[in-house]
């Protein structure tokens, strides 16, 4: 995206000195406007009309957090702007209390005013893609419940089960994730950690950098973390977000959090089965390049064998002709010549018998190298059929926390 004076950021900080250096390292790039307190910030935001806000949190009045859930409260969905708190302290305590109050981003004092532009420019492009995809998000989601709408909410974490062991790749699950728990009014943000990485997914595009944070600070607690409306459920390969648990119907709460303990499990057995068949795949590219060595390996000592005979096979019979040759000159009688002769044709026949007797060790190799391969054939057909089974719904320990 290119930078444009047209996007309007407001700066909302009492002190005066912070204030100064934000406008200062954004007026060249950004429209900017300054206001010290949330109550004034939040008179002038409908004809201000940013696209990012830059909230202090230790303000007099209204504080950073209070402003902030005001305004969201304020200003219908497409017309949100980004906020990106500024704050002195970074603790988990105060990242979770600015998210939870409806915050994009966390920046801690004092500020490089690079970092600050970066930072800007990425909420920016955040806003102008919230506000493209919402659309579009409005329409899946208005087709998503009219598909699911005479399944009761046991049958959807079923239907859940069931389809999740057909994903394919980590996106294909997480989106299923999203849009199952999408069916009970649940706004989800779901985290999928195959080997070597980590794959964040959220119902309207980019994960934000606070949500990214979120996700690393919480990843690591309990199994199970609840902040207010927030929950997360964490396993090994999988973390599931949940932005507004209806904490107020204690009876549609409990039953919710039941079956996302189900779906979250469920998510994580299924993950589980796309990096076994990631492996196995592995592996099997791994035997066959092992198997094609093999072969050549055979091929190359059959011949060199079949080389070694023939070679073998002329050494003797000129070993014969010359023996049978000096054998004149030794002045032996005929039948001493004959018995010599005699054993040495012996010899040479129990020599030749040992090769040919030896010819069948390539085809025998040949046929192991087969048997190999269509073991490993029948074994990857079967574990692309027969996938690592579920586990009980409602047997896990931690739906028994709830």
């Amino acid at each position: 995206m290119h930078d444009s004076i047209n996007n309007r950021v407001m700066i909302v900080d009492d002190d005066e000195i912070t204030a100064a250096s934000l406008d200062l390292a954004l007026r060249t790039t950004f429209e900017t406007c300054l206001f010290d307190s949330g109550d004034a910030a939040l008179t002038a935001l409908e004809d201000s009309r940013p696209d990012v806000i830059l909230l202090d949190i230790a303000m007099p009045g209204l504080d950073g957090y209070e402003t902030c859930r005001r305004l969201r409260k304020r200003l219908p969905a497409e017309e949100q702007p980004a906020v990106i708190f500024v704050s002195a302290k970074d603790s988990l305590e105060s990242r979770l209390q600015a998210y939870e109050s409806g915050g994009d981003d966390f920046i801690v004092k004092p500020i490089l005013p690079p970092e600050l532009v970066r930072k800007v420019r990425v909420m920016v492009s955040l806003v102008a893609e919230r506000k493209q995809l919402k659309a579009s998000a409005d329409s899946a989601r208005q087709m998503a419940m009219g598909f699911l709408t005479n399944l009761g909410e046991t049958g959807t974490a079923l239907q859940f089960l069931r389809n999740s062991q057909s994903c394919r790749e980590p996106a294909e699950l997480a989106q299923l994730t999203i849009a199952t728990l999408r069916e009970y009014g649940l706004e989800a943000n779901v985290q999928l950690r195959p080997p070597g990485e980590t794959l964040t997914f959220i119902e309207s595009g980019r994960a934000t950098p606070l949500e990214e944070s979120v996700f690393a600070m919480m990843r690591d607690l309990d199994r199970i973390f609840q902040f207010r409306q927030r929950l997360i459920v964490n396993y090994p390969h999988v973390s599931v977000l949940i932005k507004n648990l209806p904490i107020a119907d204690t009876d549609r709460c409990g039953r919710l959090r039941d079956l996302l303990a189900i779906i979250a499990e469920g998510c994580e057995s299924s993950m589980l089965a796309l990096i076994r068949t990631a492996e196995i795949e592995t592996r099997t590219r791994q035997l066959q390049q092992t198997s094609a060595a093999v072969q050549a390996a055979i091929t190359s000592l059959h011949a060199q064998y079949q080389a070694q005979q023939a070679d073998t096979r002329i050494i003797l019979h000129q070993m014969h002709d010359k023996f049978a040759h000096d054998l004149m000159f030794l002045g032996l009688t005929e039948t001493q010549e004959d018995r010599l002769m005699q054993l040495l044709d012996s010899s040479i026949e129990e020599t030749l018998e040992l090769f040919a007797r030896g010819l069948d060790f390539g085809d025998k190799l040949a046929q192991l190298r087969r048997g190999l391969a269509t073991d490993d054939q029948v074994y990857v057909a079967s574990s692309r059929t027969n996938p690592a089974p579920l586990p009980a719904a409602g047997s896990s320990d931690d739906i028994e926390l709830w």
